[in-house]
């Protein structure tokens, strides 16, 4: 068995890692952990913590992140699991905000899901990250309560069971 990467693979890491530098680097996520010092956020959310850039979130849509599992026909990217990985890995080392996971997991099901339109958010167990920011929930989030996070960038609301 051969586990070294594609030519493919690499070029796809490559690309969703010069994206998130871009336009997540280490300024932007400065800005996002930091409190903003004249008080003005601007609409998109750009440096207050729990509020979701929906300029990214969409370009991060049009770029094919949540579609890179979505079959062709269905209008994503058609790639596989490994690939979903390595894009999902530079998410992490940019340490980029939001509900990537539910996001991605409902881009076949949720319409805007996959362009980054629609920001879903899912009940994981007793935990939803981002309901404020979620325009779908997935789960019942009846009762839910915010609760302080451990991650200054991921706001969470305890659900009862």
């Amino acid at each position: 068995m051969d586990f070294r990467l594609t030519d493919d693979q690499r070029a796809l890491r490559a690309g969703v890692r010069e994206l998130l530098v871009r336009r997540f680097g280490r300024e932007r996520l400065r800005a996002a952990v930091d409190p903003p010092r004249n008080g003005s956020a601007g609409d998109e959310g750009h440096g207050v913590p729990g509020v979701l850039d929906r300029a990214l979130w969409r370009e991060l849509g049009e770029a094919g992140f949540f579609a890179l599992r979505l079959p062709e026909a269905r209008g994503g990217v058609g790639l596989g699991l490994p690939e979903a990985v390595l894009a999902f890995e530079e998410a992490g080392r940019a340490l980029l905000p939001g509900p990537l996971v539910a996001t991605h997991l409902a881009a076949g099901d949720v319409p805007g899901a996959a362009t980054g339109e629609c920001v879903v958010a899912a009940v994981d167990g007793t935990l939803v990250e981002w309901l404020d920011a979620a325009d779908v929930v997935r789960g019942d989030v009846t009762g839910a309560v915010a609760m302080r996070s451990v991650d200054p960038l991921t706001p969470l609301h305890r659900v009862p069971r």
